[in-house]
């Protein structure tokens, strides 16, 4: 009999529990109207499979669409759409097996053809980090079979919402998108372009159906506009509270501030194929000279944990305790530049080479992507100018700032995430030779790098994993063709009488089960 590897189990038990649990909670007799407001940074500019959702568009695609495995609320793999996956050769093959009796919004079946459907996409299945899958076919109406070219821990990218499970009849009879229809908590019912996002509840949702019967997200591109709305009621909850607020706002009666660590970290990207940062010694310039603790401490008013060149998050899968980080060295930091040939020859504060003076142009992107980046891109021109490094920031849109990075005209870039997939380490990608695409192309080439990861990802063994990711962790700490500043808190802010929310680690979900709301007072 063929072996196979049961990676899930069925969760009847935990579902009952859980609907036990729910049903001995009782809302205040008197409660305002069940319709949660959410003050967001970003606009939904797509909807369907064939692009990445951008900023908190994926907060909002999390309560319409669902995946087929999930992460609990501390990035535990759980089961989602699939009861139970299993593969017969090491990852190669992957069989998902599906729930039953789930519809989508539309009253349309979700089955393995719907799962064909959201996978089979010339643009969508095979780009990015699915490409390795080969085809997905049917096995019955409810298990599903991933052929893959190589074999991969498939589970841990399916639990991303980038890549949920779409209704078939979501497109038109031209192959044309027609409207979101999803199986998730809640359906789409209208959008006004840069305003407004309104989602009502799925009243034949297969799990905990919500409290809430309407969520508008509302587009407030400003940080400090959110906080506000906030502030006089305009908004119930705002995503992606700036660090700058975070203690005024926990001080503050009225408003509740729930904060996690996330799995995203910000880093500066190099340019590993120009100069002068194709040397390894100016490299490590860099991550002598930048004091990250400080960063934390007084750019970030304490939120975050100083990642001192760690690529992971402590949460992070396989992350490595052990690491020989950095500490402020700029005695060293100016040694290392010397021993690059970089020296300041005539005395104007900035190092030179061969009559070329010692600098570069650090991208930041403008918006509200993360509205702490320009004070931690002007501290570390500060930094970098007191070892004669000569830093201009320039501030640029994100289509800009992609045709930038694909053109390789660039020194650094300052970032956050880029190929984060829950806890699993798929992040090390944005380092290898074959990452060519968007925001995530790299600038960085070692055969040796490449292999690593190809090979880390190839296997489904856990011990196997954990020490080829170990491997990984030295190699980019040694060789820093990224230097990892901050290891970023998620921050939600709202209203006391916000009721319910649990805060997750993951990223792109915004988890508002078991929401509900007080009479305001």
């Amino acid at each position: 009999m063929e072996k196979k590897k049961k990676i899930a189990l069925l969760v009847c038990i935990v579902a009952g529990v859980a609907i036990a649990v729910a049903g001995c909670i009782s809302l205040p007799e008197e409660v305002s109207k069940q319709e949660l407001v959410v003050g967001m940074s970003t606009d939904v500019d797509n909807w369907y499979l064939d692009k990445f959702p951008y900023g908190d568009a994926r907060f909002v695609w999390s309560e319409v669409y669902e995946t087929l495995v999930r992460l609990d609320t501390d990035l535990k793999i759980q089961p989602g759409l699939a009861e139970y996956w299993e593969t017969p050769d090491d990852g190669r093959t992957w069989v998902f097996h599906l729930r039953k009796g789930i519809k989508f919004h539309d009253g349309t079946p979700f089955n393995a053809t719907a799962v064909v459907f959201s996978y089979s996409n010339k643009s969508y299945g095979r780009k990015s980090s699915l490409r390795t899958i080969d085809y997905v076919e049917p096995q019955d109406e409810y298990s599903v079979k991933f052929v893959l070219k190589r074999p991969m821990p498939l589970p841990f990218y399916l639990t991303h919402v980038a890549w949920p499970i779409m209704s078939p009849s979501c497109v038109g009879e031209k192959g044309e998108f027609v409207k979101p229809i999803g199986t998730g908590p809640f359906k789409f019912e209208k959008q006004v372009k840069d305003q407004e996002i309104v989602l009502v509840r799925n009243e034949d949702y297969w799990g905990k159906k919500p409290t809430l019967e309407k969520v508008v997200f509302k587009v407030i591109p400003e940080a400090s506009t959110r906080v506000m709305a906030l502030e006089t009621g305009e908004v119930d909850m705002i995503l992606k509270v700036p660090e700058f607020e975070v203690s005024r706002l926990e001080g503050e009666e009225g408003i509740t501030v729930y904060r996690k660590m996330t799995t995203f970290t910000d880093y500066i990207k190099f340019n590993c194929k120009r100069e002068p940062f194709d040397d390894l010694d100016v490299r490590r310039a860099v991550a002598y000279t930048l004091d990250t603790e400080q960063m934390v401490n007084t750019v970030l008013d304490n939120v975050g944990i100083a990642a001192r060149g760690r690529p992971y998050s402590p949460i992070m899968m396989y992350s490595k305790p052990e690491l020989e980080l950095y500490d402020c060295d700029k005695e060293k930091a100016k040694s290392l530049l010397l021993k690059a040939g970089w020296e300041d020859t005539d005395g104007d504060g900035i190092r030179d080479k061969d009559g070329k003076p010692l600098k570069g142009i650090l991208l930041v992107e403008r918006g509200s992507w993360a509205p702490r980046h320009i004070p931690m891109s002007e501290a570390i021109q500060g930094a970098l100018r007191e070892v004669g490094m000569d830093v201009e920031i320039q501030v640029l849109e994100r289509g800009a700032i992609l045709n930038v990075l694909k053109e390789g005209q660039f020194d650094m870039w300052l970032y956050s995430g880029c190929y984060v997939w829950g806890s699993y380490p798929r992040h090390f990608f944005t380092h290898h030779s074959n990452a060519t695409q968007g925001s995530c192309a790299s600038h960085y080439e070692s055969a040796e790098y490449d292999r690593l990861v190809d090979l880390a990802d190839m296997t489904v063994d856990p011990k196997e994993q954990e020490k080829l990711y170990h491997e990984l962790q030295d190699w980019v700490v040694r060789e820093v063709p990224a230097f990892y500043l901050v290891h970023e808190e998620k921050i939600v802010a709202a209203n006391s009488y916000v009721k319910g929310y649990t805060i997750t680690a993951e990223d792109p979900w915004l988890n508002i089960e078991g929401v509900y709301l007080e009479e305001k007072k």
